[in-house]
């Protein structure tokens, strides 16, 4: 019928991008929608258009009979709005002829052997003509992975052409207009639960993603919004379904974003946990409570129950924590409401579970080991902020058992580190800390012999006692140069089968003014389950980092796409990128201590850090719902109602009643 009901599944593909579609390095949709196709809504391309614009602005709720007694069926449609990736560095490339055919590209991309692949099919040339390198790009977020080809493949085809350097650099305004971004979603979910307790008896939600003019992309991240739909919740005896499409559309092309299709996955999940609480007149703190999984468990797209020895299940333990955090916030917020006419205050906690299949990673690296004990490493992973190097870095030094200062990583290049897969999805940092540690151990076991041999001095560093080693051992002939392979399996029969998740809950406190709808963000408090990390100061500022992408998303993030496929902004006096200004009042994060992750898979215990947190900022929105349900209470209104997104200043005045014509001096 079209749908994707889950990963694996095969549906029909129609839209893609005729080069990419054929090109076998396509690594973001094999990665993430193996045998997975969608197939595009047959209704002309128009009122596909017209009926995604239209669901954009819809988020009604349809209230369904209750069938017998307790049991109840509420039906809802919640739409959410495209973000652009807003990457500090925009699309760029510097291509230089090298001897013969051989061609060196400097690419900001997030796909280096992608890059190549495309770029050699462009020119006619072999894969091995063409070294792409990427150094770091300036932020990409899943921007990087697809939509940097134009500025790759134009450069490219001047310097092979003209014999010369060419490099591009794009406007900002022009890198916008260019390209996509997240994709607006259309999401309608159906749940069934006991109008007493509000515990689910089923859920089932529908995911219609814009694609774009090229479907391509989306593919994965339809994908993620299915696997990831039950979030931290059991949807009871009646089952969970979750199926989607894509649409192609006039829209510039959409392409995945941190945390693709999660985001609205769990949004979507904890609006209809809302409806349900709103249903019973109970709070939605014990509405959550009544529906978390429990240990035990399996989860709809798992074969592993949740707390078993290889898969953790920490949310009681987090939730725990945060709890009576939540509850001083609520009670504050309501004696504050008390005596406050037009000034409201929202407290929420958002719970989240980000899973993760690691067999998808296929990362290169390669170590050399120098006379003088200095170390270089290369892998196949691409820098783009957060911070892949320097757990690298960390791993070799701790596997080698040698000083961290001698240990430097270099740039990516499809050269020296080829085939490997893209960076993204969160897992490229531990598949490539798992590659580069693949072959530290190997240089070790090499250098055993010389260590026991050159004692490190007396302070307790591996200065002298390191480099002798080295040194004796190149005079000895041995080869200090290894490389290692991260290709991990976890279930051999069903490769998309997540190894751990990661966990997290958020406690948000706001405050708004009823009149103007301006919010004030007083407080946002993290806990999260980040096994042994690899680097606390890395992995809290991508928890941080994440968190606030995800609140510009639901805050202040807006751009509508009209049915010739222009964009409403291009630059930032219409599109407003979450700000300094804009950020919590205090913003704590903090991890769970003690608690390696017990996945055979895992690297040294640790989890992944990059997207998982992103889900966390509707704890924000929900607060700031929370706040507009007490203004509207104070005056008798207490139906439910629609929050739209982005929860804009105007969004948030509108939710409260307050029209321009009612803002007027008395005599």
């Amino acid at each position: 019928d079209g749908r994707v009901r889950r990963r694996g599944e095969t549906a029909s593909a129609a839209g893609s991008d005729d080069a990419l579609e054929g090109s076998a390095r396509c690594r973001e949709a094999r990665k993430l929608a193996a045998d997975l196709r969608i197939k595009a809504a047959r209704q002309p391309r128009e009122s596909r258009r017209q009926m995604l614009l239209a669901a954009r602005i819809t988020d009604a709720i349809v209230e369904g009979e209750a069938r017998s007694g307790r049991p109840r069926d509420l039906e809802g449609v919640v739409a959410t709005p495209m973000q652009k990736h807003f990457h500090m560095e925009t699309h760029s490339a510097r291509a230089v002829p090298a001897e013969g055919l051989d061609l060196v590209i400097t690419a900001s991309t997030q796909d280096a052997a992608l890059t190549q692949s495309v770029v050699a099919s462009v020119l006619g040339r072999s894969s091995a003509n063409i070294d792409v390198v990427a150094r770091r790009a300036g932020g990409a977020f899943g921007g990087k992975l697809t939509l940097h080809l134009p500025a790759a493949t134009a450069t490219a085809i001047v310097a092979a052409r003209r014999g010369v350097p060419a490099r591009y650099h794009a406007d900002r305004r022009d890198d916008m207009k260019m390209t996509g971004g997240r994709e607006a979603c259309r999401a309608a979910y159906r749940v069934g639960f006991d109008a007493a307790t509000g515990k689910l008896s089923s859920y089932a939600v529908d995911f219609m993603l814009d694609g774009g003019c090229a479907t391509v992309d989306s593919v994965g991240d339809l994908s993620m919004a299915v696997a990831w739909s039950d979030n931290c919740y059991n949807s009871g005896a009646g089952g969970h379904e979750a199926t989607g499409r894509v649409l192609q559309t006039t829209a510039p092309r959409n392409s995945s974003m941190r945390s693709p299709g999660v985001l609205q996955s769990h949004l979507v999940r904890e609006v209809a946990i809302n409806r349900i609480a709103h249903a019973c007149g109970r709070h939605v703190l014990d509405v959550q409570e009544e529906n978390f999984y429990q240990a035990g468990d399996r989860t709809p797209y798992s074969s592993r129950p949740l707390g078993s020895d290889a898969f953790n299940w920490t949310l009681p333990e987090l939730w725990a924590t945060q709890r009576p955090k939540l509850l001083a916030r609520l009670a504050d917020a309501e004696a504050f409401n008390a005596t406050n006419a037009f000034r409201k205050r929202g407290a929420y906690a958002m719970p989240t579970k980000y899973i993760m299949a690691l067999s998808g990673w296929k990362i290169p690296a390669l170590i050399n080991i120098y006379a003088d004990g200095s170390v270089r490493v290369l892998h196949g992973g691409c820098e783009i902020g957060q911070g892949i190097h320097t757990k690298v870095a960390a791993v070799v030094a701790y596997v080698l058992d040698c000083d961290l200062d001698v240990v430097s990583v270099g740039a990516t290049s499809t050269e020296k580190t080829p085939n490997s897969s893209c960076t993204g999805g969160s897992g490229t940092s531990e598949s490539s800390c798992n590659a580069a540690r693949l072959a530290a151990e190997i240089l070790r076991e090499r250098l055993a012999p010389f260590r026991a041999g050159c004692a490190d001095v007396a302070d307790g560093t591996h200065g002298a006692g390191w480099a002798d080693a080295c040194a004796a051992a190149v005079s000895a002939s041995v080869h200090l140069s290894a490389t290692g392979w991260n290709d991990v399996q976890g279930n051999p029969d069903d490769a998309d089968d997540p190894d751990y998740a990661i966990y997290g809950v958020a406690v948000a406190e706001v405050e708004i003014d009823c009149l103007s709808g301006e919010i004030e963000i007083s407080s946002v408090d993290v806990l999260m389950d980040e096994g042994s990390s690899l680097n606390t100061d890395v992995d809290v500022g991508q928890l941080e980092g994440g968190l606030v992408m995800a609140l510009g998303w639901l805050l202040t993030e807006d751009c509508v796409v009209d049915a010739t496929g222009a964009q409403s902004g291009d630059g930032t006096w219409d599109y407003k990128p979450f700000g300094a200004q804009d950020v919590p009042l205090e913003l704590n994060v903090s991890m769970l201590a003690n608690t390696p992750n017990p996945s055979p898979l895992a690297v040294l215990g640790s989890k992944a850090s990059g997207e998982p947190p992103m889900q966390l900022a509707a704890g924000v929105y929900f607060a700031i719902r929370a706040a507009v349900a007490a203004f509207r209470s104070d005056v008798g209104e207490t139906s439910w109602f629609d929050l739209a997104l982005p929860a804009t200043p105007e969004a948030i005045r509108d939710a409260c009643g307050c029209a321009d014509a009612q803002l007027t001096l008395g005599s």
